[in-house]
């Protein structure tokens, strides 16, 4: 996609379809197009960031586990914090995805999730979560988020 291309794709999108279109929440999400793409690269992945979410009956151990909004954030041995904001929480489907893949991937599945479950094994959150980001595939597709924003930005009037 061409940089006019991208800034048509993006103004095409009218206001009441913004208005209805529930980005907060991955797993409602429609087709991922070059539109949608470029509306919610626009818009930004929001993190729920809530106290409480819901408990999960974990079947290998009979535990009830959840997710931790703690994740969205790595803390480094020197003690400094940056913000996963390729993490994003569904709460349809109370599952962890990750925002990059899911508008890059071009395969159903990876180390991380199968694209249209999510994951929800709150136990093996780590390992899983560094294994992801150091992913060729989550890398390529972090760039083409990366790119794709960088070029938005230039296009808007």
């Amino acid at each position: 996609m061409d940089e006019d291309e991208l800034h048509s794709e993006i103004s095409e999108i009218p206001v009441a379809s913004e208005e209805n279109f529930q980005h907060r929440d991955p797993a409602i999400w429609p087709k991922i197009t070059d539109k949608t793409r470029c509306f919610l690269i626009e818009h930004r992945p929001e993190q729920d960031k809530r106290e409480f979410f819901p408990n999960t009956l974990c079947g290998f151990d009979n535990r009830m586990r959840h997710f931790s909004s703690k994740w969205y954030e790595k803390i480094h041995p020197n003690g400094k914090k940056s913000v996963r904001t390729w993490l994003q929480y569904s709460n349809k489907k109370d599952s962890l995805f990750c925002f990059c893949c899911l508008l890059f991937l071009t395969t159903k599945t990876n180390n991380f999730l199968e694209i249209s479950k999510g994951f929800c094994d709150w136990k093996k959150l780590n390992p899983r979560i560094p294994e992801h980001k150091n992913n060729n595939e989550h890398q390529r597709c972090y760039s083409d988020r990366k790119i794709l924003k960088k070029t938005s930005r230039k296009e808007r009037p």
